[in-house]
């Protein structure tokens, strides 16, 4: 008792201090009646489906929410309502099925596939820090996370696989593997306040130093010494970190170190021996069937967990109908060439190039024709829509790549594998509206269409059979979402801490006034599933529920006892939070 009561004047000499200075912040910037809600505004269509409306994916940017006791953005006024409450309750949203989605009978519905989950947090100086995730390698190429401003992002509806992402951390840049698993949660968290330093070395095959090797590390070159040193004074720490070797004449090597943070990898632990380059040439017959370009996808035939070669910065490859795509810089082997052409055949579709060191390996490839799917975009006016993007997808698409494949089961554990056009095909429509993509019926009865207008506005989609031949795509205005979710927890008479996450997306930190509900407004109409907790506890029975929402929809959430009375003082002092005046010398 002595301990505690001789710290009281200090404790309360700083709490005196942030609470005059809160005061004045109030007068000088907060109106009388501040607005109470959170607007967490749904995005167009195909961002409310995630990755699964795209192929690949276009990117998400998604404008942060206001501050619901904020006047004209002012987060200042936050501070104004006094709590005791330590911990925030945590509400999750995620949207299971949109009301706007086509839904095939006997089919599972579109976007399956994507349940995958990611989540993690950028930091700098021991705090978070505003930035965003792009991915640049697998099934979720062109996905775009953004952060929250303590740095935290996440999504649930992502692509199961190995994924390549970039970094973009407020100045800092990184680039990170991080392998997707269905059904499953992944973390990603990089911290740049401990950076770590490398040493390495690269040889030729007769054990010589390679002077004027391109060694990127985390997104960052430097180049060999004359002895072919490499070295890296500050790299954040990580334990899949990529680093690609590169040098005219050689093979391109990749490889997944650690880097640990604040400490030096001394010389020696990474050495690596470059071999001479195969050089690969595939050349491309007349075209036949659709105006859109083939697409070549490289693989390696055999794939194990130790990765050599960086194939998805080459695959997948745009290449014109009569041209030729070379690569020189590819390890010896036996390399899966696959080939595709909407309203065509390739022939072979799947071949198998032997590549040797300092050899130039040629392969041919024909087209002819064969079944599509031909149709036309219009809008509800009977408008023809010229450049729309179209999209035609499984309900799976990632189940859709791995039968084509043949299973594979190691496929999605080792190498960055992009979305296949079995799983997805893509297509721009012509000057008449009118588009040829092809369908794959041998994998899936069931297929989705989607068409957006180019300017992202008009949006619509619908079901086809494998048996179908032409479809008609009528777009219309894309619905922001009008719906909204109004949370009540009852029984308070103090300030709430409450963090909003929409599609796994966390929110920032609010503090709702005693009288004030959690409102969620743009939200798209469909089936929504709820999670709540507060200090690690669920709030729901059975730790879930599931709504239909259309419109606006209401639901009460008890809290346990410490939600509504609060935590004493030394507890909200470790949680890091302001001990309300009422609380000092009071042992509460």
């Amino acid at each position: 008792m002595a301990r505690t009561s001789s710290r009281l004047p200090l404790v309360a000499l700083a709490v005196l201090v942030l609470g005059l200075s809160a005061a004045l912040a109030w007068r000088l910037t907060v109106s009388d009646e501040p607005d109470r809600r959170i607007e967490l505004e749904a995005a167009s269509a195909p961002a409310n489906l995630g990755a699964v409306a795209a192929a690949p994916p276009a990117p998400i940017e998604l404008s942060p929410p206001r501050d619901p006791n904020a006047n004209g953005g002012d987060r200042s006024a936050t501070a104004l309502v006094e709590t005791s409450v330590a911990w925030p309750v945590k509400v999750e949203l995620e949207l299971v099925r949109a009301a706007n989605l086509p839904k095939a009978k006997d089919a599972p519905a579109m976007g399956s596939g994507a349940t995958a989950r990611l989540r993690g947090r950028l930091m700098v100086r021991e705090g978070g820090v505003a930035g965003k995730l792009t991915f640049t390698g697998g099934a979720n190429a062109g996905r775009v996370l953004p952060t929250n401003e303590r740095g935290e992002f996440g999504a649930i509806d992502l692509y199961p696989g190995v994924a390549e992402v970039r970094v973009d951390a407020g100045g800092f840049e990184s680039i990170r593997e991080v392998r997707l698993r269905s059904g499953q949660q992944e973390e990603l968290n990089i911290s740049y306040d401990l950076p770590g330093q490398l040493w390495g070395e690269v040889f030729d095959r007769d054990g010589k130093g390679l002077e004027g090797v391109d060694v990127e590390l985390d997104g960052r070159h430097v180049k060999t010494d004359e002895t072919g040193v490499f070295h890296f004074g500050a790299t954040a720490g990580g334990d899949a970190v990529q680093l690609i070797l590169r040098k005219d004449g050689f093979a391109t090597q990749c490889h997944r170190i650690a880097v640990a943070a604040g400490r030096v990898t001394e010389r020696g632990r990474y050495a690596y021996t470059l071999l001479p380059a195969a050089r690969l040439e595939i050349s491309l017959g007349a075209r036949v069937g659709s105006r859109e370009d083939p697409v070549v996808i490289l693989l390696p035939e055999v794939m194990g967990m130790s990765r050599s070669y960086p194939w998805h910065r080459v695959s997948p490859a745009r290449v014109k109908p009569g041209a030729t795509l070379k690569l020189d810089d590819l390890p010896s082997g036996r390399v899966a060439v696959r080939v595709f052409h909407g309203g065509a055949k390739a022939n072979p579709e799947n071949g198998i190039a032997f590549l040797e060191p300092g050899q130039t390996e040629t392969y041919r490839v024909e087209f002819e024709p064969a079944p599509a799917l031909v149709g036309f975009v219009q809008d509800k006016d009977g408008r023809r829509i010229e450049g729309a993007r179209v999209v035609c997808e499984a309900p799976d698409r990632t189940g859709a790549t791995l039968q084509y494949l043949r299973g594979m089961p190691d496929l999605l554990e080792s190498e960055i594998v992009p979305s296949f056009p079995v799983g997805a095909s893509e297509a721009r429509t012509d000057f008449n509206g009118e588009f040829a993509l092809a369908s794959y019926p041998e994998f899936g009865d069931v297929r989705y269409v989607w068409a957006e207008s180019p300017d992202g506005k008009l949006w619509g989609a619908r079901s086809v059979r494998s048996n179908d031949a032409t479809v008609q795509i009528v777009v219309a205005p894309v619905d922001a979402g009008r719906s909204t979710v109004r949370i009540v927890f009852p029984g308070r008479n103090q300030g709430l801490p409450v963090v909003a996450s929409l599609g796994g997306r966390p929110r920032e930190e609010v503090i709702l006034a005693a009288d004030a509900p959690l409102e969620l407004e743009g939200l798209a109409p469909g089936t929504w599933r709820l999670r709540a907790s507060w200090n690690g506890r669920s709030l729901l029975r059975g730790g879930q529920m599931e709504f239909e929402l259309s419109g606006e929809e209401a639901i009460d959430l008890p809290l346990p006892e410490g939600a509504i009375l609060g935590q004493d003082a030394d507890t909200l002092l470790r949680a890091g939070r302001p001990v309300p005046a009422r609380l000092l010398g009071t042992g509460r």
